[in-house]
């Protein structure tokens, strides 16, 4: 379930376009290989086509895309749909879009050419199987679905209707977490040995969402597996996990809100992912990458960058507050990245096998910690990761 929550050129193709020292997007950064003029001949050239799109869901992930489908101007949001049409409504009214309570209607409203999918995990079968049955193209949150399975059925009904699921996994296209993926993959600190990994949430979600929220391995721990195979370019082979509560009423519940996961992938790294569901001082994502010629990692962002020392130590300002805040451009280019695949028939750099293979590790996690040992992690031959280059 979700958590409260350039040119792509083929499967192995980096999020981003522009030379290592302006990474990112034309269209969110400063950075640019282009310049434009105001000369008459360039008024007259054809107006750019925008995607027209739907937006499943005006929940706090379905509020942060929709401000950033309005802003990017290779997309035309046209409408939101909720089953609570109240929430539509409002969300609809701040981007002159329409709402709906249905998909079909939206979709009978409009010549669409692609759904966003930001609601909660279990919803997401009907919506992409009537999205594929319109020829809609559909960008979704993790997971796709709650089981493997259910994510490759998906994945075969689309292909069947030969319309593109996009999953969003969002380290891949955040600058930071891309400039360490290319250091390893070039070989910058030798072969990777191991790797940490903290992941802790903030603000502390609302107790009745950590009952109901889903399990911490599969809702927690997704970004981060698929970030980590994505970089070594490896399967995990084995997974031992463990959890626990921090208050009396989850650990009656049997619900975790702190866990640890050691992964060990198949050329032999081991990563040691932790987790939590809440971090008192800020939003702390954290990735650090040994190997046997050197370190590369990921730090903490901070709401700014002014460092006062004094007689009373280094001071600096509170890391970002949420995850909002932390990951904003990668949002944006992972919609800019969905632009790609809508208007000029680019493919999706996360594939099915990507999805398969996250689902795996996180329900193997789930089951070591209720069997308390190692458990390891069987792959169809299909399975293969997806290298990173350039």
């Amino acid at each position: 379930m979700q958590c409260f929550a350039r040119y792509v050129k083929s499967v192995h193709t980096l999020p981003f376009r522009g030379s290592d020292n302006c990474v990112g997007f034309h269209r969110y950064s400063n950075c640019t290989s282009r310049s434009f003029s105001s000369s008459p001949s360039n008024a007259r050239l054809k107006k750019p086509r925008k995607a027209k799109v739907a937006l499943v869901g005006s929940g706090r992930m379905g509020q942060i895309r929709a401000s950033l489908l309005y802003a990017n101007p290779r997309f035309n949001l046209t409408s939101v749909v909720d089953m609570n049409l109240e929430g539509a409504e409002s969300l609809a009214g701040k981007y002159s879009a329409d709402p709906f309570k249905t998909l079909a209607e939206a979709i009978h409203a409009d010549s669409l050419d692609g759904i966003v999918i930001s609601t909660p995990t279990f919803t997401h079968d009907a919506v992409i199987r009537d999205a594929a049955r319109n020829g809609l193209s559909v960008f979704t949150e993790k997971p796709v679905d709650e089981t493997a399975d259910k994510i490759e059925e998906l994945f075969k009904v689309c292909n069947e209707a030969g319309v593109s699921l996009c999953c969003g996994f969002q380290r891949r296209f955040d600058e930071s977490y891309v400039s360490v993926a290319k250091a390893v993959q070039r070989g910058q600190i030798g072969r990777p040995i191991t790797s940490s990994i903290f992941f802790a949430d903030h603000p502390c979600p609302p107790i009745d969402f950590l009952l109901t929220g889903g399990n911490i391995f599969v809702d927690l721990s997704a970004h981060d597996v698929d970030y980590i195979r994505w970089v070594l370019n490896d399967e995990v082979a084995s997974v031992f996990a463990t959890g626990t509560s921090s208050t009396e009423t989850l650990e009656e519940a049997g619900v975790h809100d702190n866990a640890t996961v050691v992964m060990k992938f198949q050329k032999g790294a081991i990563v040691t992912l932790c987790m939590s569901r809440s971090a008192s001082y800020g939003y702390d994502q954290r990735c650090e990458i040994f190997g046997d010629r050197g370190l590369v990692a990921v730090d903490n962002h901070h709401t700014n960058s002014a460092v006062l020392s004094d007689d009373g130590g280094i001071h600096r300002s509170r890391y970002k507050y949420s995850f909002p805040q932390r990951f904003n451009q990668a949002f944006a280019a992972e919609l800019d990245t969905f632009a790609d695949v809508l208007l000029d028939q680019r493919v999706w750099p996360i594939t099915e096998n990507d999805c398969v293979a996250v689902q795996k590790v996180s329900d193997a996690a789930r089951l070591s910690c209720e069997l308390g040992e190692a458990v390891h992690i069987d792959y169809d031959d299909k399975v293969v990761p997806t290298a990173v280059s350039g």
